[in-house]
């Protein structure tokens, strides 16, 4: 299988620069690296919207025991049953 992973850098309603992650097509063993990746590259104040085909509840208790609840917002902007988007900004 061919690994392949969306990443869009788009603006959006508010005009805030994020990043949309989609990384359905990715082998799972390479996804953490990929998506904690992508989170590290932010600058601060912005966000990435992340697009998999499971809950991605690992990265919220990963980003919150790694870098404490302040650091991140994590909202959920589709909750399954078959993809899950959410969104993740950098504090």
């Amino acid at each position: 299988m061919t690994e392949r992973s969306t990443v869009e850098e788009s603006r959006g309603r508010d005009r805030s620069i994020y990043t949309r992650l989609d990384v359905r097509g990715v082998e799972p063993k390479d996804r953490f690296n990929l998506i904690i990746g992508t989170y590290e590259s932010l600058p601060e104040g912005t966000a990435m919207e992340l697009i998999v085909d499971h809950d991605p509840e690992c990265m919220y208790f990963t980003l919150k025991a790694t870098r404490g609840d302040e650091a991140f917002s994590f909202e959920y902007l589709e909750d399954g049953p078959i993809d899950w988007r959410v969104r993740v900004e950098k504090h």
